[in-house]
């Protein structure tokens, strides 16, 4: 099986097999393409700056939110990497957190805390990042319009560079099909 079949799946962590293959893949296709991955790597990073530019935007909403909330919707199963999140952490040189076995899914996230998420914004699964809630949203919405509209207007810049991020690995990928599973043997 190549590294794109892998990735072109459903990955989860709690199939470790597939899992523990995709990381290692990575760390091996990165390794030996070291030339090739630097555009990618460098929209990671203008992703992650990007992402980190928003952030004391979305924490002054998720302040008055969030803390009133009576039913937790950040859960478990939104905090798990998917393919295109393991791209991006490994372009950026990072390691996905180390999962807890036994918690349930619908459990709220393992990454929670008192005083929020404990994995940095940049850096968290893409679809746990951009959740608002309608509570959330709504008061967002409601706040002043300019800061509102600059917020949309970046979101989808880091949509868009993520696109891009996503499409030129997967691009040199393709380019370099032979790369197989069996080349870690």
């Amino acid at each position: 099986m190549t590294l794109l079949n892998l990735l072109n799946h459903e990955l989860s962590w709690h199939k470790r097999s597939d899992w523990d293959e995709a990381i290692e893949l990575l760390k091996t296709f990165s390794s030996e393409h070291t030339d090739e991955p630097s555009h990618v790597k460098d929209l990671a990073r203008i992703v992650r700056f990007r992402i980190d530019g928003i952030d004391a935007f979305i924490q002054q909403n998720t302040a008055v939110v969030c803390p009133n909330c009576e039913k937790v919707c950040c859960i478990n199963k939104h905090g798990y990497y998917d393919y295109e999140d393991l791209i991006y952490i490994h372009a950026l040189g990072l390691k996905p957190p180390i999962y807890k076995e036994g918690i349930s899914d619908t459990d709220p996230c393992q990454f929670l805390s008192e005083f929020g998420c404990t994995i940095e914004r940049a850096v968290r699964p893409f679809r746990c990042n951009w959740y608002f809630c309608d509570a959330l949203l709504e008061h967002i919405e409601q706040g002043p319009a300019k800061p509102y509209r600059m917020f949309i207007k970046q979101l989808d810049e880091i949509v868009d560079l993520r696109k891009e991020m996503l499409d030129e690995f997967f691009r040199i990928l393709k380019e370099n099909s032979l790369y197989t599973l069996s080349s870690l043997e």
